[in-house]
């Protein structure tokens, strides 16, 4: 079939000819909107003792970054519940292993794949909280405007990176 106009590769977003704005200048328009919002305080009561304890140290530790608000606790929060289902499952395998014999028949534990969908569900969770590597470096290439080296350090050191 043949191609449109509009079919292709993309336009980069930072090319000077296109008529969005650039990424930086969309961040820092997002951060401004963002700033509004209040921030994530206590875990629900429904998270267990261990769910709570995991909640309480990401609010902690993004909250003084300004990255997540309170529309962001459901994500939070079901990514603490992927964390414990995860945590349960390992156990499990421990105790059973990985494979289970039933009816005399080897059969991959159930557990196994319980483990495999709560790591799926904690990598997908915890990119949209900018809980990985790859997630934070993007906020910080988002956020940086310029090359003046002190404005990236600045950044860094917020982000909680830096030497």
């Amino acid at each position: 079939m043949a191609g449109t106009s509009a079919s292709g590769r993309k336009p980069k977003l930072n090319d000077p000819n296109v008529k969005n704005k650039p990424r930086a200048d969309r961040a820092k328009r997002a951060i401004e909107n963002n700033s509004g919002f209040e921030e994530i305080k206590s875990p629900p009561a429904r998270l267990s003792a261990e769910e709570k304890t995991l909640y309480r140290h990401i609010v902690q530790e993004l909250n003084t970054k300004s990255i997540l608000k309170d529309l962001d606790s459901s994500i939070l929060e079901e990514f603490v519940a992927q964390v414990s289902i995860s945590r349960q499952a390992r156990e499990v395998i421990q105790e059973h292993g990985v494979v289970i014999f039933e009816d005399e028949k080897m059969k991959k534990n159930p557990a196994v794949d319980v483990l495999n969908n709560a790591v799926k569900n904690i990598k997908s969770l915890g990119s949209s909280l900018g809980l990985d590597p790859i997630s934070r470096s993007s906020l910080l290439a988002d956020v940086t405007t310029n090359n003046d080296d002190d404005v990236t350090e600045d950044i860094v050191a917020k982000m909680g990176g830096g030497a």
